[in-house]
């Protein structure tokens, strides 16, 4: 494998530019069903407000040209879905700037112009709980700031009047009250969620293990079936010889029976695979149980003991024989990361109906590296910057089922708690290919 290039000035800047790209992201996610909604109707009210203001309640200032420009802004995000593929991947920063444009900046301009009359105090007082409904703390502080600065600076540029010292006063007591309490809110809805998340996660792992004992049940009497069903068969043959009046079991017949319990043995093996993932997610990683670890043994294991829907799906996979490397890390962990990996590529391929998984293993200087190839339909250049997110989840057609978006942010987790790192690169199209680095000890290492 080729080995790592030196990280250079321009990837550090990149890997920071992708990590303010991401959390713009996720603090925009809440506001994300709604985008298109809230945009059309701001970019409307941008409109039908300017003769209000104007004529039937006439300001000292308006400005049909700032208004123009700020329905121009706040359009296209209402026209989001129909955005080339290319473009989605900047609509979290587009979203940052349209609302500092119409909200914090044009508000508050608005209200400098206007010598701060009192229908302008309280539209400002209104734009800043809009954004904080529409934000977390952290972007809301960023955006007003931003926003505030700017609708200053653009104030003291152009004509003006003198500050309006009195109503500012005034509406300092608000303002402040508006600030202090808005975040409170939001870290207090941000309690909420973690609190329902907790107790989500409480719910499924209650039900994972009531699910053990009925599973259970049914792996044993599939084993059963397999175990005595050969002597009743031969039975029934002796019993048909002998002339003796028994029901007619065709091929057909035993055909079926065979496949159900292969069948059986399959579902009850991929659901005790589904439950030791879920639980794996959500239990604390402990990296004093972790040990010295030889990643082939771990990766052969896996790909084997996989729950493969068909034959045709594990004929999918191919493990390539390589270099071999050791880490401290726990196997059920790692396991479960290969998992997670090959149940994607296996989905994805599979709808797509194409593609081969390739599977190797090798030595990159001082890091081993585990690489999941698949040449499937590849990742939307707009989707991929996210696949790490928790509760993040994409799916191509509109009509099928996505996850729950915890099985890659699962894995990066899982990963980085072993000392590694997990990273993919996809052209659309064409491949999807992870890359999972951890450093290389030596083959007779200890824990």
């Amino acid at each position: 494998m080729t080995p790592p290039a030196t990280p250079t000035l321009w990837s550090r800047l990149r890997q920071r530019l992708l990590q303010l790209d991401d959390a713009m992201f996720e603090h925009a996610r809440p506001s994300q069903p709604t985008l298109a909604t809230m945009s059309l109707i701001g970019s409307l009210c941008m409109l039908v407000y300017y003769p209000i203001w104007k004529y039937a309640l006439p300001q000292p200032f308006e400005s049909l040209p700032l208004r123009i420009a700020g329905c121009l802004v706040l359009l296209p995000l209402s026209a989001q879905r129909w955005w080339p593929r290319q473009l989605r991947a900047v609509l979290p920063a587009y979203w940052h700037v349209a609302v500092t444009f119409v909200l914090p900046f044009f508000a508050g301009y608005m209200l400098l112009r206007n010598g701060g009359s009192t229908a302008w105090l309280l539209i400002h007082l209104a734009s800043i709980y809009l954004t904080l409904m529409m934000f977390d703390v952290v972007s809301f502080l960023l955006i007003f700031a931003i926003g505030s600065a700017l609708a200053w600076l653009a104030w003291m540029i152009g004509p003006h009047a003198a500050m309006p010292i009195g109503p500012i006063l005034l509406y300092l007591p608000l303002l402040a009250m508006a600030l202090a309490l808005g975040p409170l809110a939001s870290l207090s809805q941000k309690h909420a969620d973690q609190t329902r998340i907790q107790a989500l996660t409480r719910a499924s792992n209650n039900i994972a293990h009531e699910l053990r004992t009925p599973l259970g049940a049914l792996h044993i009497a599939g084993q059963a079936f397999r175990r005595y069903l050969p002597d009743l068969l031969v039975s029934h043959r002796l019993a048909q010889e002998a002339g003796l009046p028994v029901a007619e079991l065709r091929p057909a017949h035993l055909e079926a029976l065979e496949r159900g319990m292969d069948s059986i043995e399959h579902e009850v093996g991929h659901a005790h695979t589904v439950i030791d993932m879920l639980l794996m997610a959500a239990r604390p990683l402990d990296p004093q149980l972790f040990r010295a670890l030889q990643a082939r043994a771990v990766l052969r294991e896996a790909v084997a003991r996989y729950p493969y829907a068909s034959r045709g799906e594990q004929e999918r996979v191919r493990l390539r024989d390589g270099g071999d490397f050791t880490l401290l890390g726990s196997e059920p962990l790692l396991t479960h990361v290969i998992f997670n990996l090959l149940r994607n590529a296996l989905f994805h391929t599979g709808r797509a109906g194409k593609g081969e998984i390739d599977i190797r293993i090798g030595r990159a200087g001082n890091q081993g590296v585990i690489r999941v190839r698949d040449t499937g339909p590849g990742i939307p250049p707009d989707v991929l910057p996210r696949i790490f997110n928790r509760f993040y989840s994409y799916s191509e057609d509109r009509g099928g089922v996505a996850g729950l978006g915890i099985g890659l942010a699962f894995s990066r987790e899982a990963v980085e708690r072993m000392g590694g790192s997990i990273t993919c690169r996809s052209r659309w199209g064409e491949y999807t290919e992870f890359l999972i680095s951890f450093p290389a000890r030596d083959t007779d290492a200890r824990a």
